[in-house]
């Protein structure tokens, strides 16, 4: 019962971060998008940190009950871009970087408040927030980067794929959903997600750890 009321508390803690690192990536992935020349982020209302532009509801249950989840897909015209395959490959890659920065950004705060503030009940809980939404981003960050259908990692490989295996990738992604859901299940169940997201995560929130320790 006590683990069970640890994990629902968890879950409650992690919507603070969740909402956060949501509307960073949508932010961030329409101002690159931006950057490279395309208007349509701006004109469709996500180049902002409104959560409300950027949070998909079912992405959202599924993070907050089962740690995995997405938010709304930024759309972009690539026939804006300069270099296409360039410019591709910086956008779908720029979802994963923006869950490292906001990683990074959440646990600055954390080291700053555990550092300068003194430890209190309200303090205790802001610093679990934090910690807790800084864990969740970069294990988001290396899920994103995962080879599957519908995640930025995918649309980052087969960017460069020759359009001669474009009908391969059409009968792949056909069954994307399917793909989606069994490798999550594959996660859930096997030691496959500690070493491909949380051992990852762990080792990147040592190294934010590790750069921060001269300045605090």
């Amino acid at each position: 019962m006590s683990y069970l009321i640890g994990e629902f508390r968890n879950m409650l803690l992690s919507i603070p971060g969740i909402i956060f690192i949501f509307s960073f990536k949508g932010f961030f992935q329409s101002f690159i998008a931006t950057k490279l020349g395309d208007p349509t982020p701006k004109n469709t209302g996500r180049l902002t940190m409104n959560p409300a532009a950027h949070i998909d509801l079912i992405g959202f249950i599924f993070i907050v009950l089962f740690g995995i989840g997405w938010s709304k897909p930024v759309q972009v015209r690539t026939r804006y871009f300069k270099k296409i395959k360039r410019d591709v490959a910086i956008f779908y890659l720029s979802g994963p970087v923006s869950c490292i920065i906001s990683g990074f950004i959440l646990f600055f705060i954390y080291s700053l408040i555990s550092f300068f503030v003194p430890a209190s009940m309200v303090i205790n809980i802001v610093l679990q927030i934090l910690f807790i939404g800084c864990f969740v981003a970069l294990s988001l960050a290396m899920f994103y980067l995962l080879p599957l259908p519908g995640l930025d990692g995918y649309y980052f490989i087969t960017n460069f794929v020759p359009y001669k295996y474009n009908n391969v990738l059409y009968n792949i992604e056909k069954y994307s959903m399917y793909i989606f859901i069994g490798f999550i299940l594959l996660l859930r169940t096997t030691s496959l997600g500690y070493y491909l997201i949380q051992l990852p995560a762990t080792l990147l929130l040592r190294f934010f750890a590790f750069i921060l320790s001269p300045i605090l």
